[in-house]
């Protein structure tokens, strides 16, 4: 049968959830257990929701015990507000950085000292075959961490983000290498024909990204300016 539980108000933005499930408490013997949300209500429900999930497939976790790589794997797999490429980066960051350094951890142990070794650790040799890692793919798995464990402080798992109290590596101002005329012309002419070359020339030529090149449709092409090949005409599309 389903667990039950409920949600009351704590603050205006704050509610507790009350339900039973989990290991028995050491000291009263009983099973109710008690977490803080901050947000919304609809915040509170769906963390309630999938609570009480975990109750009944047997997963749920007293949460002195959750390890940073099962914090991160189950955030990861709730986080249905992230972009699907962001959330892929996302877990590729987490599954190669941060969980092999990190992860047995546990969330409510993490301090800011190993935040700082972990940063010089991966600076020292976090890249494939014991490489370093650039500042700026540091910085972007400090990123992730942050924002996980200011989830984890929104529900009260942890007392404080501790990836807030270090900053991540500084990265060095690169100057942006821009192709000459010469060169994009050289580039379009050794494309011509193939299957890139269009989307490479509106690249080129519009400065978009990739992102922003996947909204054209069909009917936003011009065949006649990317040659006559059959498959880039809008006709019948």
């Amino acid at each position: 049968m389903a667990g039950q539980g409920n949600i009351t108000r704590r603050g205006e933005r704050s509610w507790r959830l009350k339900f039973e499930g989990g290991e028995r408490d050491q000291n009263t013997g009983r099973r109710t257990r008690y977490v803080t949300v901050r947000g919304t209500k609809r915040d509170a429900q769906r963390e309630l929701t999938r609570l009480l999930a975990a109750v009944d497939n047997g997963t749920v976790v007293d949460p002195s015990r959750v390890t940073v790589a099962e914090y991160l794997r189950d955030w990861l797999q709730q986080a249905d507000h992230l972009a699907n490429k962001t959330r892929s980066r996302y877990r590729q960051l987490a599954e190669q950085q941060v969980i092999p350094h990190l992860g047995a951890t546990p969330l409510q142990k993490l301090r800011p000292a190993h935040i700082a070794d972990w940063h010089a650790g991966l600076l020292r040799s976090g890249g494939q075959d014991g490489r370093p890692l650039s500042a700026r793919t540091v910085g972007h798995a400090h990123r992730l961490l942050h924002t996980a464990l200011a989830r984890a402080a929104q529900l009260e798992l942890v007392g404080r983000n501790v990836a807030s109290m270090v900053h991540p590596p500084k990265v060095d101002a690169e100057e942006v290498v821009i192709l000459t005329a010469d060169q994009i012309g050289d580039v379009l002419t050794k494309l011509t024909g193939s299957r890139p070359g269009p989307i490479v020339a509106i690249a080129l030529g519009a400065g978009l990204r990739r992102g922003e090149i996947c909204g054209f449709r069909w009917g936003d092409i011009d065949g006649a300016r990317f040659g006559s090949s059959a498959r880039w005409s809008t006709r019948g599309r």
